[in-house]
């Protein structure tokens, strides 16, 4: 038991001195987690998020001669797991999206009805621009590019009762919010007189997907419902 101790603290000794790796402040003490953490990232192991992801993301990429354009929108579990949706010119259609992040870098599956896209990013050190590849037809990389929006992200969840024609959405600090449906078709929604449209159109009498309120001259309101019954308000400040 002894000798398993000293190894240990030997052990911890070495792993303090590597460069690069810090995982206490001066004032904490290393733990075992802290070595069992460490472990992991040698032996090959996913690091956890070094960069919040939640928000919109502006990206663009060259195919063809040909420039690209589109939106992301995500929301970043604690985790580093990601959902959300984007809107892009480069794959048709509405497509949902799921991934992962460890460290800076990310991996995304975009799956729209017209087809996937697998994506392989890394963000900046300070988390504000990404960029990446991914392929077509199999053996054609394409390089992009993107940058945070300006924006404040609200969650929580939503309840839609589609026979009296309401909608409540709670915010993530319990905030609840009403509102009645006076008119709701595959891309129009309105809420208490606010005007929602999507680009893209949905199935009636579903929510799901990405609706935008441009009411306001300086600000642009995104909300996005998910399947699972949540959903992210995006309020995205427009450049003058």
């Amino acid at each position: 038991m002894k000798k398993n101790a000293i190894l240990l603290v030997t052990f911890v000794s070495i792993i303090i001195m590597l460069p690069g790796i810090s995982f206490a402040e001066d004032d904490k003490e290393v733990g075992l987690d802290n070595v069992i953490e460490i472990l992991q990232v040698l032996a090959g192991g996913k690091q956890p998020p070094a960069f919040n992801a939640t928000g919109t993301w502006a990206v663009q990429s060259v195919q063809n001669g040909q420039k690209r354009t589109g939106e992301v929108f995500l929301d970043m579990a604690p985790n580093g797991s990601l959902k959300g949706y984007a809107e892009l010119t480069s794959l048709q259609g509405l497509s949902s999206v799921t991934g992962v992040i460890h460290g800076l870098s990310f991996d995304l599956k975009l799956s729209s009805d017209y087809g996937n896209m697998i994506v392989h990013g890394v963000a900046s050190s300070d988390g504000e621009s990404i960029s990446g590849s991914f392929f077509i037809q199999e053996n054609i990389e394409v390089f992009w590019d993107g940058h945070r929006q300006r924006t404040q992200t609200y969650t929580g969840t939503y309840d839609h009762d589609s026979e009296n024609n309401k909608l409540s959405l709670t915010f993530a600090d319990g905030t609840i919010m009403p509102f009645d449906i006076s008119e709701f078709n595959e891309t129009k929604l309105v809420l208490n007189n606010a005007i929602w449209t999507r680009n893209i159109p949905g199935e009636p009498g579903d929510l799901v997907g990405i609706w935008r309120n441009n009411q306001m001259s300086d600000v642009e309101q995104i909300t996005t419902f998910y399947p699972d019954g949540t959903f992210s308000n995006i309020q995205k400040l427009l450049s003058r």
